[in-house]
């Protein structure tokens, strides 16, 4: 029994003593980042002629909207000629090979849509910038009846912009 109790003795007093806890620290860095971009969107109503005569000369008019954020300069506004240009000519296409010839130009004026049109876009203001501009199309009359069918065409239109 004596040595049960001296056992019983060493270890009650080896309980009553800490042990050191041995700890690592450690540190890190997180970074934190953000780039503010310029942006401009582009969005546009369809020119839609809509059933037309065979001979007779008709009208359409839609429109391009450009937003800007106020992070940017407007460069250039390009429309290019469509998808099925020849020789400067703007042409719809029935998917085949007959086509109908037309033309686009800025919101009443004389002033034709091929090219850079930015002078025509006017963004001003402080904070974010919009405008837009009627697009009018022209399919002139013909002596000639157009084949039957759907004809369309697409135009590009790039925006060219640079942050300040």
């Amino acid at each position: 029994m004596k040595k049960l109790s001296a056992l019983s003795a060493v270890l009650g007093a080896l309980g009553t003593f800490a042990i050191p806890a041995f700890a690592a620290v450690e540190e890190g860095t997180l970074n934190i980042t953000a780039t503010v971009i310029a942006q401009c969107t582009i969005t546009t109503t369809a020119v839609a002629f809509g059933d037309i005569s065979p001979t007779q000369a008709t009208t359409a008019t839609g429109a391009i909207s450009i937003s800007c954020d106020d992070n940017n300069t407007l460069d250039s506004v390009v429309v290019d000629g469509g998808s099925n240009e020849d020789a400067g000519t703007r042409r719809m296409r029935d998917g085949g090979t007959n086509v109908i010839p037309y033309t686009l130009s800025i919101g009443g004026s004389a002033v034709a849509v091929n090219g850079d049109i930015a002078s025509e876009i006017t963004l001003t203001g402080a904070g974010p910038y919009t405008d837009s501009v009627d697009v009018d199309g022209a399919i002139a009359s013909t002596g000639t009846a157009r084949a039957v069918g759907a004809y369309s065409d697409a135009v590009t239109i790039t925006v060219n912009y640079s942050a300040p």
